[in-house]
């Protein structure tokens, strides 16, 4: 349990909760875009942050659009130092005194938790530390771990990696501490709706999660977006997780001068009003559909 979690989206119950043993495509083709303005194009990709291992996700378009490119950017490099990361989490995502988790929950999920317990044989002691925000994504991460899904699988682990082989520039939209703000910011009423969320969702998303990661694979953002939609996010927590964060980026790509990005951000981003893709839009981006 003293595992990072896989920032960002990894308590969207609809999209990184419980990928179980999914059967995708042999080969998989995710959307890829241009935006082109004044001369310059970035290429947008919309990744998942986790999937099973040895999914073939990269289509020819994408490999050669990542082939030209000399830059690579993504929500978030890992940090550099060891236990860096798990050192800032020590530092704000604990309590300075504990409170049971089963009395943050309501009454109708509590029978859930205690199966869950027992089931997982779970560390009572250092999840009743945690806040209830990280308390979800523990419960999330620890599913997917337990059903053979590794955040280490997904898109964005593997392009980092083949872009440092390949000498390219890396660029992280974001930075640790900036997205374990995100969800240490929200109020404990918010942090409570997460942890409820990811008790009650707890091994019942196996036929949702396959038909995420089949639209994932087939390039179909709106059936994504539409997902999250689904799932109820509070105005506050979409805000965060969506639509701020979009704004930001869009204004990145904007004031970006130099270079050949290739820019590999959640699907979830890329469909929607208040989209990156809208928001490239209102900027004067001329945005392409490629695959």
């Amino acid at each position: 349990m003293a595992r990072s979690p896989c920032f960002p989206l990894l308590l969207c119950r609809l999209f990184l909760a419980a990928l179980l043993l999914l059967a995708v495509p042999a080969l998989a083709v995710p959307a890829l875009w241009t935006a082109s303005k004044a001369g310059r194009t970035v290429i947008l990709y919309g990744t998942i942050h986790a999937l099973p291992p040895g999914t073939d996700w990269f289509s020819p378009k994408a490999r050669a659009a990542f082939a030209r490119a000399d830059t690579l950017v993504v929500e978030m490099l890992p940090p550099t130092e060891p236990g860096a990361t798990a050192e800032l989490t020590e530092q704000i995502a604990y309590l300075p005194t504990p409170v049971p988790i089963r009395d943050r929950l309501p009454d109708d999920l509590k029978g859930r938790y205690d199966a869950m317990v027992k089931a997982s044989d779970l560390p009572l002691a250092n999840l009743d530390r945690m806040k209830s925000w990280f308390a979800a994504l523990s419960l999330v991460q620890l599913e997917m771990l337990m059903n053979g899904i590794d955040p280490a699988a997904g898109v964005d682990v593997t392009l980092i990696g083949r872009a440092r082989a390949a000498g390219k520039q890396l660029v992280g939209l974001e930075t640790p501490p900036g997205q374990l703000e995100l969800f240490n910011g929200l109020p404990e009423a918010e942090q409570r709706l997460l942890l409820a969320s990811a008790v009650a969702d707890a091994g019942q998303s196996q036929n949702a999660m396959r038909a995420l990661v089949t639209a994932w694979s087939a390039g179909d953002i709106a059936r994504i977006r539409r997902d999250f939609d689904d799932a109820s996010l509070s105005p506050e927590l979409e805000r965060r997780l969506l639509t701020d964060r979009n704004a930001a980026w869009a204004r990145f790509v904007a004031a970006r001068r130099k270079g050949r990005l290739f820019m590999a951000v959640g699907a979830a981003h890329m469909a929607g009003p208040g989209s990156l893709i809208e928001m490239l839009k209102a900027r004067g981006f001329r945005v392409r559909r490629v695959e």
